[in-house]
């Protein structure tokens, strides 16, 4: 990759031509917006919803087991927190995997390493 003096070579003007030439997709805006750990609090509700959906049919069904409810009960309340789970892991999954073929393709058109891409986009990127 590139040495600390190439590095220093790089213009913002290069570096925002590579990166708006690879802007990320709804996808993947939607997945860092309301799921990231950098999350802002207005933008908050969305996670908590689905974390607090999750929490309760996983005790709704810890609950309807150890208290030896009717099977098909539990089974209403794991499979749906099984699909919830699964679709949310896939669909984060994918935003990551997407995000990280675009990061890729932006660092190939300026020759630089992931620790000098991160740099550059500290550096030049504004939000």
């Amino acid at each position: 990759m590139l040495t600390p003096e190439e590095l220093k070579k790089i213009t913002k003007e290069q570096f925002m031509n590579a990166y708006n030439s690879h802007l990320p997709c709804g996808w993947i805006k939607f997945a860092y917006k309301y799921f990231s750990k950098t999350t802002e609090a207005k933008n908050l509700i969305l996670k908590q919803s689905v974390i607090t959906i999750l929490i309760i049919l996983f005790f709704l069904g810890l609950f309807a087991t150890i208290f030896n409810v009717n099977d098909t009960i539990i089974k209403v309340f794991g499979i749906t927190y099984s699909i919830i789970l699964a679709i949310l892991v896939l669909y984060l999954f994918s935003a990551v995997l997407s995000n990280n073929v675009r990061i890729n393709k932006i660092r190939k058109i300026l020759g630089v390493s992931k620790e000098q891409y991160n740099y550059l986009a500290d550096k030049y990127y504004e939000s």
